[in-house]
């Protein structure tokens, strides 16, 4: 896609037109009521992949928990996941707490231009343009999908806009349109306008207050751009997680740092190989911990997906025989009550899995009320 030289007049335009719209429609978010640098890091971080509405309770939590970037840094990693739960994508916050820690050892203050925050851990092009922008009110650009969908429309870009060269051209356009006195607004405008008005299949072009400027709306076809790219169809995997009970507790697994759920705890699991059963499946989690346990009865049936993965996690009850737990390919292990695992950080999946272990138990479900809160955020989740 080759790069754009933008009319000047139609830039004008566009940039009052915006903004003008976003002093009235900008919905009301704790991180807006007091944009300092921290608290805006910690939104956009947050919102990466991440609705809004999603957002803003686990934000309210984390930073009532970690109001500083001193807090932050000071806490242990395996609270700042705990706090993070259910949030998903938790290299996010293996990151942040990296990052933190990094700000914390170069005195303490979040960067204020683009390149020196893009040498903090998991901070990329798009979130060192929000946070500059928002919080220091430097002149940065930002591209993400709210925006490509945006820009592809206003513009009439055609193709696919995810390759190296389009995206280039795409930060090109985004720089030649924000807004020299007021980036942030402009901006968080532009993210907005995507969002909440110029969505995906459902367009409201009668709302949106650039229509007029836009190509696709005057083509009629506000729907034909961004192309869809071609994804990989969807595999089936079914894993078993093995509840193993030992003396009133549980065997839990922490696994690796990196990588999928890294650094969460989870009961130990298995990918189901061929037309093997569930329980030699449960058997061979036991196994990769050293345990050998007997299956009893499938607890509960969760499904979730990751990437280009429909996962369907059975996890299966069973009882201890023998072995002393060892950590095998999993970071660490350790034995719990059904109390103490509420306050170990799961993937969503897993807690799925432990609500149901307590919802099966003969357990005073009073007697915790972690346990309750967990239930209620758990329950009505999206697989």
């Amino acid at each position: 896609m080759p790069s754009l030289a933008l009319d000047p007049d139609w830039v004008a335009e566009l940039r009052r037109a915006l903004l003008a719209w976003f002093e009235t429609h900008k919905r009301l978010t704790p991180w807006r009521d007091s944009p300092d640098p921290y608290r805006v890091w910690v939104s956009e971080v947050m919102l990466q992949q991440t609705q809004t509405a999603t957002v803003i309770p686990y934000f309210e939590r984390f930073i009532a928990r970690f109001p500083t970037v001193q807090a932050l840094a000071e806490a242990p990693l395996e609270e700042v996941l705990r706090y993070w739960e259910g949030l998903g994508y938790y290299a996010r916050a293996r990151n942040l707490h990296k990052a933190a820690q990094q700000i914390v050892r170069n005195g303490g203050q979040v960067p204020s231009t683009p390149d020196r925050l893009r040498e903090l851990p998991g901070v990329g092009a798009y979130t060192a343009g929000a946070i500059a922008s928002i919080a220091f009110g430097q002149p940065a650009p930002v591209v993400d999908g709210n925006v490509t969908r945006v820009l592809a429309r206003l513009l009439w870009l055609k193709g696919d806009l995810k390759t190296t060269a389009a995206q280039r051209s795409l930060w090109q356009i985004a720089e030649q349109l924000i807004d020299p006195v007021r980036p942030g607004d402009f901006n968080q405008a532009l993210m907005e306008l995507g969002s909440t008005v110029c969505t995906p299949t459902q367009p409201r072009c009668g709302a949106c207050p650039v229509s007029r400027l836009c190509e696709a709306y005057r083509r009629g076809q506000p729907t034909a751009v961004p192309e869809p790219r071609r994804c990989p169809p969807a595999r089936a995997v079914a894993d078993v997680s093995a509840i193993i009970e030992r003396e009133g507790r549980y065997l839990l697994a922490q696994r690796a740092p990196e990588g999928l759920w890294g650094g969460l705890w989870e009961f130990p699991r298995a990918t189901r190989i061929a037309h093997e059963s569930l329980e030699a499946v449960a058997e061979r989690a036991a196994r990769q911990v050293g345990v050998h346990a007997i299956p009893q009865r499938a607890l509960t049936l969760v499904r979730h997906t990751v990437t280009y993965s429909r996962v369907h996690l059975c996890g299966y009850l069973c009882a201890w025989q023998a072995g002393e737990a060892q950590a095998g390919t999993y970071q660490a292990t350790a034995w719990a009550t059904l109390d103490e695992i509420a306050q170990y950080p799961l993937s969503a999946p897993q807690r799925k899995l432990a609500v149901a272990l307590l919802n099966a138990s003969n357990a005073d479900r009073s007697r915790n009320g972690l346990w309750t809160q967990l239930s209620l955020s758990f329950r009505d989740e999206a697989e």
